[in-house]
Order: C-alpha cells, then sequence, then structure tokens
C-alpha cells in the first residue's frame, strides 16, 4: 500500500509540473550588454488558476510580483509549465489553459496561442518554436505569424525536449498510463526537423521526462517508476542515437553549463522523508563532484535550470511562495531572491 501511495503521489506531481524573425534562441535571450532582468515562471497550484511571472532586476535588487498581470491586466492562468526567450520574445506554455503566452520583454502579451492539447516544454531554432504537447505530438510554431503550421505525432505523453544538430529529441514519459497494463513509456522520440517527421524512437529507461542538448548529443533523465525502477541518467550520442547510462547515474533534474551537468537527485524514504543529494557531472572527464553547492544545505528543491551565466535552484513547499538562488560555476551563492508560488524556470531578458 505505501508503495502504492508514492505511485500515486509522484504519478499526480508529474502531471501537475508538467512547460519572418531570424531570431535566435539562448539561455536568456539576445541580452544587451549588461543587462541584468531575470524572469522567474511559477507555475502556481493545479487546477487554482494561479501562475504567475516574477521580474527580477540582479543589479538593483528590485522584484516586481506577477508583473505579467500589471502589464496586461490578466494573469496567466492554470499552470504554466515552461518559458524561453527566442530573439525578442517570451513564450510560455501554460498547460492548464491549453496556451502559449507570446510576449515582449517587458511581459507585454503580444498574443495568445491556442493549442490543440496541453503545452508542456519548449525549445526553439530556425526561426520557429517547439512545443511538446502532452496528447502525443509536438507542435512548431512560426515565429513571424506566431501561428502553429505543423504538428509531428511522437510517444505517448511528451514532456522535455532539446534540439542537437537538425534533429528534436522529445522524452515520451506515458505518464497517464502509469497506473494500466501499458505503464510508463520509455522512450524517446527523433524528430527530423527538415521533414518534421519522427525518425525513429530510442529506447531508455521508464517515465523520461528531462532533455537537455550537449555539443555532441542529448542528456536524459528518466524518474523510473517510484518503486523498483530507479531514476537513472543517461546519454544519447547524435551520431549511433543509443541511450547510455553515465557514471553520475542518479539526477532527477538538472542543467548544462559549459560542458558540466549541475543537479540533484531527489528520494523519499519509507516515511516520506525527503533525501537530496547535489551532483555535479563534468561531461568530458566523467568526474562526479557532490555536493556541488558549497553553502548550507536548501530546504527541499524544486527545479534547477541555467541562465547565461548562473545555475538557479528553486525551492518550494507546494503551499507558500518559493525562493530562487543564483550559484556561480563554483557552486557559490551569489544572489537568492524570491518568488511566486512553485517556481518552475528561471530565463534572463
Amino acid at each position: 500500500m505505501k508503495h502504492l501511495k508514492k505511485i500515486l503521489f509522484f504519478a499526480f506531481l508529474a502531471f501537475v509540473l508538467m512547460a519572418c524573425d531570424n531570431e535566435t534562441p539562448s539561455g536568456g535571450g539576445n541580452a544587451a550588454v549588461g543587462e541584468s532582468v531575470y524572469y522567474v515562471l511559477n507555475s502556481g497550484d493545479w487546477k487554482s488558476n494561479n501562475s504567475s511571472l516574477t521580474k527580477f532586476d540582479m543589479e538593483t535588487g528590485e522584484v516586481v510580483d506577477d508583473c505579467f498581470f500589471l502589464k496586461n491586466n490578466r494573469g496567466l492562468g492554470n499552470t504554466a509549465n515552461d518559458i524561453i526567450v527566442y530573439g525578442s520574445k517570451m513564450y510560455i506554455a501554460v498547460a492548464g489553459e491549453s496556451t502559449i503566452e507570446v510576449a515582449d520583454l517587458e511581459a507585454k502579451s503580444i498574443k495568445q496561442i491556442k493549442c490543440e492539447g496541453q503545452p508542456r516544454y519548449l525549445a526553439a531554432t530556425g526561426g520557429n518554436v517547439y512545443v511538446t504537447y502532452y496528447d502525443g505530438y509536438v507542435a512548431r510554431i512560426d515565429t513571424a505569424s506566431l501561428d502553429v503550421d505543423a504538428k509531428a505525432k511522437v510517444g505517448r505523453n511528451p514532456e522535455g525536449i532539446a534540439i542537437a544538430g537538425d534533429k528534436l529529441y522529445v522524452a515520451n514519459s506515458g505518464g497517464m498510463d502509469y497506473s494500466t497494463e501499458v505503464g510508463y513509456d520509455k522512450t524517446v522520440s527523433v524528430v527530423d526537423l527538415n521533414t518534421f517527421t519522427e525518425v525513429k524512437k530510442i529506447d531508455v529507461v521508464v517515465n523520461p521526462s528531462t532533455v537537455v542538448a550537449v555539443e555532441n548529443g542529448v542528456f536524459v533523465a528518466s524518474y523510473g517508476n517510484y518503486y523498483d525502477i530507479p531514476g537513472t541518467l543517461q546519454f544519447i550520442n547524435t551520431k549511433d542515437e543509443v541511450s547510455v547510462p553515465v557514471a553520475c547515474q542518479n539526477m532527477t533534474e538538472f542543467c548544462n553549463l559549459n560542458g558540466t551537468l549541475y543537479g540533484f537527485y531527489s528520494q523519499y524514504d519509507e516515511n516520506w522523508n525527503a533525501a537530496i543529494t547535489y551532483l555535479s557531472y563534468n561531461i568530458a572527464s566523467g568526474e562526479v563532484d557532490s555536493p556541488w553547492i558549497k553553502e548550507n544545505e536548501l530546504p527541499v528543491p524544486y527545479k534547477v535550470c541555467v541562465t547565461d551565466e548562473y545555475i538557479c535552484v528553486t525551492v518550494s513547499d507546494y503551499i507558500n511562495d518559493g525562493d530562487v538562488y543564483f550559484y556561480d560555476a563554483d557552486g557559490v551563492l551569489v544572489k537568492k531572491n524570491a518568488a511566486g508560488l512553485n517556481p518552475i524556470k528561471v530565463v534572463k531578458r
């Protein structure tokens, strides 16, 4: 019964968490020299219509809560899941509303794109933004017309997405089937960007979620089944496209900064006590450093992401507003600032 409760809890949590312009993508966009403004996307509570955007100026320390509402006199809606800055615009996937909010870099809405499925995660290249739909598709948004101009069929309940070379790599979680005979999915779809069709599926450990691109491939974090199959970090080389577990196998959330993966592994014991391990993995040398954070232990971490120069760890207790901790590559805390409920992603303007 304890194992069943864990499965139900984590399946629900995974569902909740589940985020002609020649524009150039980056961790935060084409920011001007000296630009110090960051946006924190706060997912809010599932079905509570309280997703928000927090604006933070690293240089002045100014924090503007719910800045999207202040600019547009309306909120983002229900369960925002991901945000990217691509060129002169921000794209925000709002899963519970089945919309992509397109805004300028001051958070002023330009267009609200209606989606045919629940949008989850975003990636961008070549004048297009790509978004996973939870019903088994990847949609392509033309950044000139700001319309969805094509969809590609992938696996069940896709989550994370990354671009490596001329292909998309999409994590198919199968999260909605966890309690059925079918069970979790265990594949990563490869989508050719030129034809925008799935060309193959790569087998991975069950319940893949996070995908991060590096120079010659992608790293994939599978969550396992929260029972007898543990979470596993794997690498897919774009040349042979075979999934291989790496030495640093336990990482549930991670990001890449200058050839090093920074992240954490979160595990719960039989009494629901969280055991958190902070790990970094040097891709070239294979060296593992734990803990990479050179500070006192954080409250329960929620997500980790990278901006142009910082590793950002968000914390949340799922009840109160959270915080964002900005670390440098040496694991030294540079800044901490307040955010909203369940801060899920940080981008630089």
